[in-house]
């Protein structure tokens, strides 16, 4: 998994997040991570106002991502698992830290 692209389509995945663009944004979710992704919206921040790619870490096959989403004075990190899913990195997983 090529990292530099890794981390751009997480920060546009992030970006798609604050700007409501809910199409975008789970264009980048496999079917498998549907069902934590209703979760972990529930815990962002309201309003959502910015994203922030920080650590992203290759292990092997997958890698972790973490970003942080902040809105009306609060913040929170996610951390989302990615794979490759027909040759195109996709969050597979997905939990609040």
């Amino acid at each position: 998994m090529d990292e530099a692209k890794l981390r751009d389509d997480a920060d546009a995945h992030g970006r798609a997040t604050v700007e409501g663009d809910l199409k975008t944004a789970g264009s980048y979710l496999d079917k498998e991570a549907y069902g934590a992704a209703g979760q972990v919206m529930e815990k962002m921040p309201k309003p959502l106002e910015s994203s922030e790619v920080g650590s992203v870490e290759i292990e092997g096959e997958e890698a972790l991502v973490q970003i942080r989403y902040s809105g009306g004075g609060d913040e929170v990190v996610i951390e989302s698992r990615w794979a490759e899913r027909d040759g195109t990195p996709k969050i597979v997983g997905l939990r609040v830290l």
